[in-house]
């Protein structure tokens, strides 16, 4: 199923002895557009920390009640290793967590999830047993980190190569894989508004520093019959 970050954002986390926070942001790594941590806002009872978990570890997300249930209790959670809430994501910090929950290094090789850890949420009857992990990237690119956050995202200026198509507004991911496969853009050539969607296969080029976004597509040649009147129509579209 595809469903919208803007709509996660909105779920609390439930852990197995009750709630922690609501999820504040989600954090993707831009090469694989797949969403590797929800940041969950635990102000009210652990103040100052940056409490990040792995979709591996989403037991249910439920959208009746709003909410994503965990494998873990509260305990587990503020035992795990701190990460201060201004700190910058590193390899380190990344590594003291995965060291602490046992979750499977994404990085370790080819497959969206590495093979001893793919999401419950998706996969509760069918985890595999699991495998040694094979270390075949370089020190420098298993160091580099290429992860952003939905709220950067949000706002980015979406060109096609005549000129600007308008802003992205939202992201839509699928919950099976955590995959973020269409960028949802708010047209600027409008009185009302009216949205675009395209597929991360149809980006060119992205300039994180300046917030811009390139499209393998023009102004001109805009089909108006992509062009949408609400957020519920693109979901009924891109489903079929």
């Amino acid at each position: 199923m595809l469903h919208y970050t803007s709509k996660l954002k909105t779920y609390n986390i439930e852990a197995t002895d009750g709630e922690m926070g609501k999820i504040r942001d989600l954090y993707f790594d831009d090469n694989k557009w797949q969403i590797r941590y929800a940041a969950v806002d635990t102000r009210k009872w652990l103040p100052g920390r940056k409490v990040l978990l792995s979709p591996a570890s989403f037991v249910m997300v439920n959208e009746l009640s709003e909410n994503v249930e965990i494998e873990y209790d509260k305990e587990k959670v503020r035992n795990s290793p701190p990460v201060h809430e201004d700190t910058i994501l590193t390899r380190d910090v990344e590594d003291s967590l995965f060291d602490y929950y046992g979750w499977g290094r994404y990085w370790a090789g080819e497959v969206l999830w590495s093979a001893d850890k793919i999401p419950l949420a998706s996969f509760k009857d069918a985890r595999p047993e699991e495998e040694p992990i094979a270390y075949d990237n370089t020190q420098e690119e298993m160091n580099s980190l290429d992860l952003r956050s939905v709220e950067e995202a949000i706002g980015l200026k979406v060109h096609g190569s005549d000129g600007k198509i308008g802003e992205i507004v939202d992201l839509i991911y699928d919950d099976e894989y955590w995959k973020i496969p269409y960028l949802v853009v708010r047209s600027t050539h409008f009185v009302e508004i009216k949205y675009h969607v395209y597929h991360i296969d149809d980006i060119n080029s992205i300039d994180w520093l300046e917030k811009d976004i390139y499209v393998k597509d023009t102004v001109e040649a805009l089909n108006p019959n992509k062009i949408f009147e609400n957020k519920k129509q693109i979901l009924n579209t891109v489903h079929q």
